[in-house]
């Protein structure tokens, strides 16, 4: 019994040698449930059952991981065999042990969901190991966002090898179906946004008889909006063009606005709220040479979306709004290199209320990809 016990733990200590290998946390799941052979002379000369198991995994992102589990199966006994000259079975029971893997196919975007996994190992039914394969599928529910625990529904199935031809070499099969309970992946935490600076009172300094007032205009408002008699950033209608003094600014390789252009996407929002006869405006993203096409087609798509979404929430409605994106077919400044000029938003109005019908496209020669909104229908 010592001997068996060892052996089935040469799983876990294997996987727990490798885990300095795997940057994500260990996990670890535990099943319980009723089991019944299915199949052969085993159908009914066993009847139904239980077990269980506890498996320790290592995931290796966010959608797969290697796992090694030990467990038993215990069935009661069954009907008398139908040769006469064969004893009827007592209990059965079976120990198991196997290594395998595991895939979450929705691990991207959350925590619990659907798995199943493959498992090939030992296992034990009498005085000689056996080969045995096993697998699961279930779905999992997170318990509280507070933690890490999951439970929920799953249904599996082993197959355990019977190599001695001399009496009866079929092989066991068992169907299981339970609860699995786990110690499942962290909760994924959004970044809390910076907290929301107060802007200092003046301070009055007279050491030296002349007044003086400390600038407390802020380098970068979080809400775009700056103080009375600070100086802003600029936008204005020229034709059908909303002309900037700069270009936005994003994080680097993102479509993450910078704070310091916040005042300036604003006052694009006032200009277009000062203006009801404007019904659409084309936000039109561009990238600068470098990179593959797809990439800074998608960029540029990302960032027009941005530049949508951060208007409307400034007060511009939605269905006024249409990103697209053009990648880096229409450069500013011809050149391969990474033009700054040429990473930009350009806005167009598309659509006044004095049309007739909708504006032609601003660049003939292109078909840009819509990013976000939807186009009004004129």
């Amino acid at each position: 019994m010592r001997k068996r016990s060892l052996g089935f733990l040469t799983p876990f200590a294997a996987l727990l040698w490798t885990d300095a290998a795997f940057a994500d946390e260990a996990r670890v799941h535990v099943i319980a449930g009723a089991a019944h052979a299915v199949g052969g002379t085993q159908e009914h000369e066993f009847g139904s059952g239980g077990g269980g198991a506890a498996t320790v995994e290592l995931a290796i992102g966010n959608v797969a991981g290697i796992q090694a589990s030990g467990g038993a199966v215990v069935l009661a006994a069954g009907g008398s065999p139908q040769d006469a000259t064969v004893a009827k079975q007592s209990t059965g029971a079976a120990f198991v042990g196997t290594v395998g893997v595991r895939f979450r196919p929705f691990g991207g975007r959350s925590v619990g969901g659907l798995w199943f996994d493959a498992n090939g190992g030992f296992a034990q039914t009498g005085p000689s190991p056996h080969v045995a394969v096993d697998a699961h599928v279930g779905w999992d529910f997170r318990v509280s966002r507070a933690g890490r625990w999951d439970v929920g529904p799953f249904v599996g199935f082993t197959q355990i090898m019977q190599p001695d031809a001399t009496f009866r070499p079929d092989d066991a099969h068992i169907l299981w179906a339970g609860i699995q309970v786990s110690l499942g992946a962290s909760e994924k935490r959004r970044a809390e946004p910076p907290p929301k600076q107060e802007s200092p009172e003046p301070l009055v300094r007279d050491l030296d008889g002349v007044a003086q007032v400390e600038d407390v205009c802020p380098a970068a408002p979080e809400d775009g909006a700056i103080p009375e008699g600070c100086p802003g950033a600029n936008a204005e209608l020229v034709g059908d063009k909303i002309v900037l003094d700069d270009v936005i600014h994003f994080e680097f390789n993102s479509p993450r606005i910078r704070s310091r252009s916040f005042p300036l996407v604003r006052k694009i929002a006032s200009v277009i709220k000062e203006h009801p006869a404007i019904l659409e405006v084309s936000i039109e993203g561009h990238a600068d040479a470098r990179g593959t096409e797809a990439y800074n087609q998608r960029l540029s798509e990302e960032r027009a979306a941005s530049t949508r979404a951060l208007l409307v929430s400034f007060g511009v409605e939605d269905e006024r709004l249409r990103a697209v994106g053009f990648g880096k077919s229409h450069l500013k400044v011809a050149t391969p290199l990474a033009e700054a000029r040429n990473r930009r938003v350009e806005f167009t109005v598309t659509r006044t209320a004095n049309d007739t019908a909708s504006a032609p496209p601003r660049h003939p020669s292109s078909s840009p990809k819509v990013a976000a909104g939807k186009r009004s229908q004129p």
